[in-house]
This record gives structure tokens, C-alpha cells and sequence, in this order.
């Protein structure tokens, strides 16, 4: 079943209306696996994000009967491979197959697209929200901060840009967070997952070169990615100006590139041979790869558990609303949402349950939970929520700047555009790391998306067309309708009248033209870890003390200093988002966060956490007597355990929490 779309309106766009007409045929249809468990398992996985699915794996490995409750749906391109691997090729999409067989009946959607405006209109259409539980993107507005998280088979890794970073070995201690191995999680991302590669160049390299090697300039630079070749430059002129030490370096990714490598047994490989795909440097992880390149866990949990091992069974469009504590283990509730019209809440048992499902669903579900009186927990539940100082911002306008970021101009003084063309190569390609005042700060590249180029390019050019926009079906399909007539006049003259203005913006202008000259700044750092989530009627919520609220704190001004900074040395200007500035509808410092942390946080104890170190679940009946009693196989094993900022993308911090824990709870995993 493909996405299905209802017709455009005004209200779908600015709404996000539903996705489309649900499955008529499930109307009827209930999980046939479920019934025939007797709804008594081993154990219960909520959640397919990197948490469950290590969860998933080990629960099979081990021979446990294992219910994964999912509330999302399966995700995929609807590209084919030109020449699919196998004799003869294969060209089936065995995943696709497998979850539309009549005894399933799983819903299966496709990526949003296309990659320029109208695409728009998809990923709005077929975001989650209450009026469409089937949707991938799930936008949460909250009073401070504005939270983007995933909702489908794969979790996270089908939206998040596929980095693989270690934290600071100061940050972890400044957390308390303890025994982080992470060698074995990039062994777990390698085995489980596919190999980590560089991509920082606009082609993969040849034998004999490697990303490592664009650290210093060389004759060789044009082979780099724009904004790579932009964010180190830039580097190099802040050391050089301010004395600030940091150092470029290419991201490890979760992407399959075509490169030669080295397997155990010293005989040369290439990943890309075995998949016949690889990085085709579209700028659109976080919105689904199109040529099936990004080493999502859809895919991984399919091959290695799903399609293999029928103790393992999988229930999406399920939704978990709360755990009930039994003497011999818990039943967990949760809404099958499968078929039009036919959702009913189901029970199910087992004796150990991992909660994966997310920093917001796992808070919820235990906040909800304990209201319920299911489970007695600890006073810190919902504490300890942390942005991990996420921060965006741009520089517009990126000129030629010499090595010591001086303009540089022709003889009668005129400068040159620098492009760095940020809708092309993966989402994000490198990063600078520096200390400041005894904290930590990762500053990276990111893409920006080909669907969104000509709305940020009018925006750039005048935010008052876009608080006046009264139709965007309109606008992301080219037509100029009357509604338009204030935008395109201000357009038109920016383009060609009144002012200077560039040729490749014209209205012919590719997405990749549109925005060409505008680097997109992604950055992490060290809030102070303080944000409290609560329910809110059913629903969660989240705020900050009053007197330290998110935007206020030293981060975020440390941040858009340095990106002044870098900005200048791009010949660029400095421009916050729209969302920090409080234009359009936001409030002042709003914050975008695609990185949430904390909500269940470890702590030695109750009176300091939710969870122990690995992640069992504390007693909250017990602290007056046993401060460290914990709830009998019930483990969170996601990023609402994480205890505070962690300056860098959490992905491989998170695996290795999980790992310690999952091992623990259930034996070691057997590919490392």
C-alpha cells in the first residue's frame, strides 16, 4: 500500500492534513501471530528505533519468543534499482512483499517526494499528528522548543543523518554517564548495520585517497563537497584570527559509499558490490533515501529477524498507552490501529519488556503509567530533558575569501559568489569540535533538501511574503495565483529591479541554484539539562524552570558567536532562523531539536534518576527502604536514559548505552 493523497487544499498544506484513505481491506484484520502466542511472550520490545532494534536482535539470538510493538509504519523508496544484485536480479522488493502478504497486511509507504517544491506538499501531507497516526515525521511544537522525531519501522535511524559520533570523554564524566564502549557499537553499527564511511567528497574516491586526507588544502580541493571545503576554510581563518583550537574532520556515516576495503581476513571488499547501490549525494537523508544507500534499521531488522525467525513477531500501527506491573511480569496496553475504523485496544504479557520507543513516547507511556497507578516509579520521572544544545543557524551569501578570510576582489573591487551548494551530498558531512569556558561545542555542515530551497530562498529575500502567504499549494507548484501578488512583486524586484541581483536566481533557477550561496550550520553543545516533561490532559508536555529557561542559557549564545565567526570568514552574513528570531508565528529563542535526550535519566539512585545504569527501571514503592530497587525486568534502552548533553549526535552514544544494558538483560549479541 502506497501513500495515498487526498486532495490538496489550503488546510491540508498548513494543517498537515491526514495522510490519505486508510487500508480498507485491514478492517478486520488483527495480528494472527498475537493470537496464536496466546498473548504471553518472553518478552515485549516498544520501539524499532537503535534501542529496540538491539533489543530485537538479541531477544532472537537468544530463542526468545518476542512481541515489537511499533506505532508507526514500514517506510521504503519507491525507486528501483537499475540492475538489482543476484542471479537472476532480484527485483522484487522482498521487504515490500513480505509485510503486503494477505496474512500481514502491513501497511507500506513511500519516502516523500519529489526533490523540489511540490515534494513539499508530500512530507507536509504525510507527517504524524493525531489526524494522521501513519505519517513519518513527527513535529512536536512545544512552548520553548520544537521537536522532530520518526515514527515507523526503523525509528530514528529513518530520518537522522547518519552520524556515528563519540562524545567527549569530559562530557560523559560532566554526566556521570559511565562504561560507554564505544568501540563496540561501531562494531554493533558495522555487523548489524552496514560499514561506516567518509563522504565528503562529490565522488567516491579512487584507491590510494581517503577523506582523511582533506584536512589541509591541497590541489585536490575541488574534489571536495562545497560546504565540506566552506566549513574547513572557515575553521582555518577563526584558529588563525582568534586562537580558538579546533580541528575538521570527516563524519563517520551509516551510508554505503563505493570504496574498497579490507575485510578480517585481509581480502579486498566493497560493500557497494554486494547492494549495487551507493551515496548518490542527493541532500535528503533525513527525508528517506531514495537509492536505498542509508543503513536504516527497516531493512536490518527485515533480513536478520522478521523475514527468518517466526518467534519474533511484529505489530505495527500499535501504539502503547501504558505497562502494568504483574506478579510474574507486566501487561502492556496499547491501540492497533490497523484497519479503517476497526482500532481496539489489546493486552499483552511477558516478562521482560524493553521500552525503546523514543525520549517523548517512553516518557509518556511510563508518566501515564504511574497516573494510572500500574507502576510505582521514581519522583524523577520526566526530569532531566536535555536539547543536547542543538542549534541551527545560516550563513547567506558566501563569497571568495583568501586563506586569511579576506575578501577576495577583482581590481575594479568587485567580490565572487562562493557556492557551497548545500542540497548536495548526504545531510551532514563533517563537523569542527572546540572547547569554550570548561564546555564542549560540535559545530557541522548540513544539507538542506531540494524541496525546501525555494521557500528558503524566498524567505531569505523577504520573510513578510512568507507570514503573508495564504497559499502554499499554490507556491510550491509555481502557479501565481492572486494570493501570491505581494510575494512575487517583492520577488520580482529583488530579482530584477531596484537592486543588484544574480542571474541563477532567476525564476528558471534549479532548487540547487536557489540557495546555493547559503551554508547551513549544525551544531550541538552542553545545555543545562533541565527541562521537565508532565502530562498535559493525556498528552505530554514539557517546560523549563522560570528562572533558567532553554534560550537563556550560555550555549546558544556561545554558538551564534562562533558562527558569526565562521560566517564572516565565508564572506557570508549571519542569519538566525526564523524560529530563534521569533518571526512568523514563533515565539522569541524557539528552538529546533532533532536530537532530544533525557526524560528517564540514569541516576545511582532514585532520588537521582529513573533508571539505573542498565536501564532497569526503578522501584518508586521502594525508596524509602531500597533506594536502588528496581522493577524486575522493565529496562529503557533509548535516549530518555541519556543524563544530559552530550555536544554530538547521540546515535552511537545511545547504541552503546543499549548494548550494556540489552547484553545484560539478555546475553551478548553474536555478530560482535
Amino acid at each position: 500500500m502506497a501513500n495515498r493523497s487526498a486532495s490538496l487544499t489550503r488546510r491540508n498544506v498548513v494543517q498537515g492534513a491526514a495522510a490519505g484513505v486508510l487500508a480498507a481491506s485491514a478492517a478486520t484484520v488483527i495480528s494472527k501471530e498475537v493470537e496464536a502466542q496466546d498473548n504471553k511472550y518472553d518478552a515485549i520490545v516498544i520501539g524499532t528505533g537503535f534501542g529496540g532494534s538491539i533489543a530485537t536482535f538479541a531477544l532472537s539470538e537468544q530463542g526468545k519468543t518476542a512481541l515489537v510493538l511499533e506505532r508507526g509504519t514500514f517506510w521504503i523508496t519507491p525507486e528501483t534499482l537499475g540492475l538489482p544484485p543476484g542471479k537472476p536480479p532480484q527485483f522484487r522488493n522482498a521487504l515490500a512483499d513480505w509485510a503486503r502478504d494477505p496474512k500481514r497486511d502491513m501497511r507500506v509507504q513511500y519516502w516523500p517526494r519529489p526533490d523540489h517544491g511540490i515534494g513539499l506538499v508530500d512530507l507536509l501531507e504525510n507527517r504524524y499528528h493525531p489526524g494522521n497516526r501513519y505519517g513519518l515525521h513527527d513535529y512536536r511544537m512545544f512552548r520553548h522548543v520544537h521537536i522532530m522525531t520518526a515514527s515507523g519501522v526503523g525509528g530514528g535511524s529513518l530520518i537522522y543523518s547518519n552520524v556515528n559520533l563519540r562524545a567527549q570523554p569530559e562530557v560523559l564524566s560532566r554526566i556521570g554517564l559511565k562504561d560507554i564502549n564505544y568501540d563496540r557499537a561501531e562494531k554493533f553499527m558495522e555487523a548489524y548495520r552496514g560499514r561506516l564511511s567518509a563522504i565528503v567528497t562529490k565522488i567516491p574516491l579512487p584507491p590510494g585517497m581517503s577523506a582523511e586526507q582533506f584536512a589541509k588544502r591541497s590541489d585536490k580541493d575541488y574534489l571536495l563537497l562545497d560546504r565540506s571545503r566552506a566549513l574547513r576554510d572557515a575553521a582555518d581563518v577563526v584558529v588563525k584570527r582568534f586562537g580558538t583550537a579546533m580541528t575538521w574532520r570527516p563524519l563517520k556515516l551509516s551510508v554505503t559509499e563505493y570504496s574498497d576495503f579490507k575485510d578480517k581476513d585481509g581480502k579486498i571488499n566493497n560493500e557497494a558490490d554486494g547492494v549495487h547501490t551507493f551515496c548518490e549525494r542527493q541532500g535528503r537523508c533525513m527525508l528517506g533515501c531514495l537509492p536505498q544507500a542509508r543503513h536504516t534499521f527497516n531493512k536490518t531488522l527485515f533480513k536478520k529477524v522478521f523475514s527468518s525467525n517466526p518467534q519474533v513477531t511484529l505489530s505495527p500501527e500499535s501504539e502503547v498507552r501504558t505497562i502494568k506491573r504483574l506478579a510474574d511480569g507486566y501487561e502492556v496496553t496499547y491501540i492497533d490501529r490497523r484497519g479503517e475504523g476497526a482500532w481496539q485496544e489489546r493486552k499483552v504479557r511477558a516478562t521482560q519488556v524493553f521500552l525503546a520507543a523514543g525520549v517523548l513516547g517512553t516518557t509518556e507511556i511510563l508518566l501515564r503509567s504511574r497516573r494510572e497507578g500500574f507502576l510505582q516509579l521514581s519522583d524523577k520521572l520526566g526530569y532531566g530533558f536535555s536539547t543536547n544544545g542543538d542549534f541551527g543557524a545560516l550563513a547567506v551569501g558566501t563569497r571568495f575569501t583568501d586563506e586569511n578570510g579576506d575578501l577576495i576582489k577583482t581590481p575594479d573591487g568587485k567580490t565572487g559568489k562562493m557556492s557551497v551548494f548545500p542540497t548536495r551530498g548526504p545531510i551532514n558531512t563533517c563537523d569542527i569540535g572546540f572547547d569554550l569556558e570548561g564546555k564542549h561545542y560540535t559545530i557541522e555542515d548540513s544539507g538542506i533538501p531540494s524541496m525546501f530551497a525555494k521557500i528558503v530562498r524566498t524567505g531569505l529575500n523577504d520573510i513578510g511574503a512568507l507570514r503573508a502567504l495564504s497559499d502554499p499549494v499554490s507556491f510550491v507548484s509555481g502557479q501565481q495565483s492572486s494570493s501570491l501578488t505581494t510575494l512575487v512583486t517583492s520577488l520580482r524586484e529583488r530579482l530584477f529591479g531596484k537592486r543588484d541581483f544574480d542571474a541563477s536566481k532567476d525564476r528558471h533557477a534549479t532548487e540547487a541554484e536557489l540557495i546555493d550561496d547559503v551554508f547551513f550550520f549544525n551544531a550541538m553543545s552542553e545545555d543545562h539539562a533541565n527541562g521537565y516533561f508532565y502530562l498535559k490532559g493525556d498528552e505530554i508536555d514539557l517546560d523549563w524552570p522560570a528562572d533558567d529557561p532553554i534560550g537563556n542559557q550560555p550555549c546558544f549564545a556561545q554558538l551564534e558567536e562562533m558562527m558569526r565567526k565562521l560566517s564572516d570568514a565565508m564572506g557570508a552574513t549571519y542569519t538566525a532562523l526564523p524560529t530563534w528570531e521569533g518571526l512568523l508565528v514563533f515565539a522569541k529563542k524557539t528552538l529546533i531539536v532533532t536530537h532530544p535526550l533525557g526524560g528517564c535519566r540514569i541516576g545511582p539512585t532514585m532520588a537521582d534518576g529513573t533508571v539505573n545504569e542498565f536501564g532497569e527501571v526503578y522501584d518508586g514503592g521502594k525508596k524509602s527502604i531500597q533506594p536502588d530497587a528496581v522493577h524486575p525486568g522493565l529496562y529503557v534502552v533509548d535516549g530518555s536514559v541519556i543524563s544530559g548533553a552530550l555536544a554530538a549526535n547521540p546515535t552511537l552514544t545511545i547504541a552503546a548505552q543499549a548494548l550494556k544494558a540489552v547484553e545484560r538483560a539478555v546475553g551478548p549479541l553474536k555478530l560482535i
